[in-house]
């Protein structure tokens, strides 16, 4: 299934407009916001926005990129519940027709789109989970039936939400609704620049003639007028020509350009430097724009998923003791250099072991790689106590 396939399927211009409460008319009462200019925005018209396309793709990819998997906790032992019925699903297959990275990827565009994403979770006779399909936001409609909030779902019919599986963004709000003005702002500085180009970056004028003409001149006019598609124009004798149209650099093309780009990363919480927008970045702090966002973006995404599989996914008498988690190692790995002094340093306090740094770094365990040792003499912990027992029986009798 291709990526952008699942998105737009079924998004008719008559279903866009019965989101229910979360319209954008609907958003703009509630939150006091008035628009001001003409130019509308449907979501996935939002997308042909450049810098709408690269922050979601952006936030959605790398989210899908983060390997999600159960645990079971025993104790103070945590190991990878791989008998677990979710644990196929989240990590590998959640549907015959989707890989987990295109599933949780396709979920993530449509929660980053519309405000939340969609999936029915089939289950077995015994409840456990078999499967996760996802639905386009356009094809349900959450309903309250006396007084028990469910879902009715195109083609399938009602589903309670215990069975569906849901990517909620803040407040179940739609960025792009709930900054439809930015979005048509956006759009059209997007289209003047198009316009302004197709006519040859020439600005749009009048032609005034000195003298009444009759329709035929007027007709042969125009035509020549408008076939001279590059180069000088000449213009007609006794013909005076009126600028209309304020020139880009007047009307400050580039800065606004440039400013909506940045609006909209401020939206979505998109470091301007990961969708290639020019700033202020530099060599020092690029890593740490990196890191922000990694802890303030993702991580936040990474937490709502990892909160509703625990709560659809696992039964009730499971938890706590089995429960999800994305593994950030790789979101927050530094360069060489910094992931070496990192290991020497787990190494050095035994916090780690040989074998589970080259697990780590996706090498093979070797032979006596699975102690831990500790900085003096990288001694065993298990024979730690014992070695500093002997240090100080022969400093207090002056042996060796």
């Amino acid at each position: 299934m291709a990526f952008w396939d699942n998105i737009f399927r079924g998004a008719k211009p008559e279903q866009r407009a019965r989101v229910g409460k979360f319209d954008s008319q609907t958003i703009a009462r509630e939150m006091g916001i008035t628009y001001r200019n003409h130019i509308t925005v449907s979501p996935e018209g939002a997308l042909a926005i450049s810098t709408v396309y690269a922050c979601i793709y952006r936030i959605a990819s790398t989210c899908a990129s983060l390997s999600l998997n159960i645990y079971e906790r025993d104790g103070r032992e945590v190991t990878l519940a791989e008998s677990h019925a979710a644990y196929d699903l989240v990590k590998y297959t959640p549907n015959p027709h989707q890989t987990a990275y295109e599933f949780w990827e396709n979920l993530y565009v449509q929660a980053l789109m519309h405000g939340v994403g969609y999936a029915i979770i089939a289950r077995d006779n015994r409840g456990n989970p078999i499967s996760l399909n996802p639905v386009h936001y356009y094809d349900v409609e959450p309903k309250v039936i006396d007084g028990e909030r469910v879902f009715s779902v195109k083609d399938v019919g009602v589903v309670f939400p215990e069975n569906m599986l849901e990517l909620c963004n803040m407040g179940r709000l739609s960025p792009l609704r709930v900054h439809a003005e930015n979005m048509g702002l956006a759009k059209a500085v997007q289209d003047y620049g198009s316009d302004y180009f197709a006519n040859g970056a020439r600005p749009t004028g009048i032609l005034t003639p000195a003298n009444p003409m009759k329709k035929e001149q007027l007709e042969a006019l125009r035509e020549s007028w408008q076939s001279a598609t590059s180069g000088v124009k000449m213009l007609p004798y006794d013909m005076r020509y009126q600028s209309q149209s304020i020139p880009p650099e007047e009307a400050q093309f580039i800065e606004t350009r440039k400013f909506q780009a940045e609006e909209i990363c401020r939206i979505y919480s998109v470091p301007p430097d990961l969708v290639q927008l020019p700033g202020k970045s530099t060599f020092n702090n690029v890593e740490q724009q990196h890191i922000q966002f990694a802890r303030h973006t993702i991580t936040p995404w990474a937490i709502r998923l990892s909160q509703e599989v625990d709560r659809k996914l696992v039964q009730p008498f499971d938890r706590p003791q089995i429960y999800s988690r994305h593994d950030m190692t790789d979101l927050f790995r530094g360069d060489m250099a910094a992931r070496a002094s990192f290991y020497r340093e787990m190494l050095n306090t035994g916090v780690l072991s040989i074998n589970e740094v080259r697990a780590k770094e996706d090498l093979n365990p070797v032979a006596g790689g699975d102690t831990h040792t500790v900085a003096v003499n990288q001694i065993a912990l298990d024979t730690f106590q014992a070695y500093s027992a002997k240090i100080s029986t022969n400093e207090n009798t002056g042996g060796i």
